[in-house]
């Protein structure tokens, strides 16, 4: 949470900051907008259009970090595990909107031992993330969560299929030409790398990953928080031939397969088994710290069990001139286990939060989110237009 506190802590001082920098840039603004015959109040509604553009807040967050770094890169080095997305979102039960940005930080340790078709990973990893409104008010996505957790993981496949000596000097052969290569970008290596690519085919694979994990859930302002003890299961696979039976069977990439052959990103019809959506499971002990709906409704904050399921879903759309476009989604659902009448009728005893976005690598992103996470008693129903910073 120390770091959390700290990101937060950046964001307002980069507003500050950039404010302080820009302050010529708002007199000139408000003398022109005056100067126009415009009243306070008009002058008042276009600095709030201003202030309440996330646009704003991603430039001075951007300023700061890039100067941060720049000063001292390894102080600041942990930055690069980090993703902030500033947004404004509106709540169909709301008509108010809201300002505000969720943050993803995620830093692993991994030690990975090498098998003949595959590998063993052992991983130590510390995560946050949730989502925070400037006015804590407005916040329909209400939910952040801090963790820790090990992970073993098995690897099979992903390994070259061909182990033909003429393969791998063909192999070599091309890579010494991409090597004297000026401009990697050029017809001339892309028609190299293509090659390189048919000779270079990859096993399906799979993975398992299993460990348990310790995380601290709460709502934005932490009136409402509680530890989670959990044991986790984590099941994937990829095709990296897109010929594959696997990679015929991921059918939620049909849609955008369509997408990327009628627009010309792919000359057919073709889905991606490199996308397949990951799959987790997990059996939970809750133990409420502070939570005043369950204190009223059941009369103490006694443990309980409860599981959880998520699937992630990430995959390419098309490209627009110098923008690639991805589309994400995730799916949460979480069901306390032999919940109490008073529970279910509070609607307290199960949460199906679901959540899509279209991005683009220029960090603009337009996303819609349905349902609820714990603390909500009630569904909810979210469209968020913003901006994306990965360090």
């Amino acid at each position: 949470m120390k770091k959390t506190l700290i990101l937060i802590a950046l964001l307002f001082m980069s507003f500050g900051s950039y404010a302080q920098f820009n302050g010529s840039q708002l007199d000139e603004t408000v003398k022109s907008l005056s100067l126009r015959g415009l009243s306070n109040e008009a002058i008042k509604d276009v600095l709030n259009g201003t202030l309440n553009n996330p646009q704003l807040y991603n430039d001075a967050w951007k300023s700061l970090i890039d100067y941060a770094i720049k000063k001292d890169s390894t102080r600041w080095d942990f930055l690069n595990d980090l993703n902030i997305q500033f947004k404004t979102f509106q709540s169909i039960n709301n008509s108010s909107s809201a300002l505000g940005f969720s943050y993803d930080f995620n830093f692993n340790y991994s030690n990975f031992v090498k098998k003949d078709n595959g590998r063993i990973s052992n991983t130590l990893s510390f995560k946050l993330n949730g989502n925070v409104a400037f006015n804590r008010n407005v916040n329909p996505n209400d939910f952040l969560e801090t963790s820790l957790d090990y992970s073993f993981t098995m690897f099979k496949g992903g390994v070259v299929k061909q182990k033909d000596t003429a393969i791998f000097t063909k192999l070599n052969q091309i890579e010494d030409k991409l090597v004297t290569m000026k401009d990697p970008n050029s017809p001339e290596a892309q028609k190299l790398w293509t090659e390189f690519g048919e000779y270079l085919k990859f096993s399906n694979q799979y993975y398992i990953a299993f460990g348990p994990k310790l995380s601290l859930e709460s709502n934005q302002d932490f009136t409402k928080k509680q530890f989670v003890y959990s044991a986790d299961l984590s099941l994937g696979a990829k095709s990296w031939d897109k010929n594959s039976t696997l990679s015929k069977l991921n059918i939620l990439d049909y849609p955008f397969a369509l997408i990327r052959w009628i627009v010309g990103t792919d000359s057919k019809f073709q889905p991606y088994g490199s996308t397949i959506p990951t799959l987790s499971a997990g059996i939970n002990s809750v133990n409420p710290i502070n939570d005043f709906n369950r204190q009223a409704i059941v009369g103490n904050l006694d443990p309980f069990p409860r599981m959880r399921f998520e699937s992630s879903f990430r995959t390419f759309v098309s490209r627009i001139e110098q923008e690639n476009i991805f589309f994400n989604a995730n799916i949460r659902y979480y069901k306390e286990i032999d919940a109490s009448a008073a529970i279910k009728a509070a609607k307290l005893d199960e949460h199906f939060y679901f959540v899509m976005a279209l991005q683009t690598t220029s960090g603009f992103y337009v996303s819609y989110a349905k349902g609820s996470l714990p603390f909500d008693a009630l569904s909810d129903e979210v469209y968020a237009v913003g901006f994306q910073y990965k360090f």
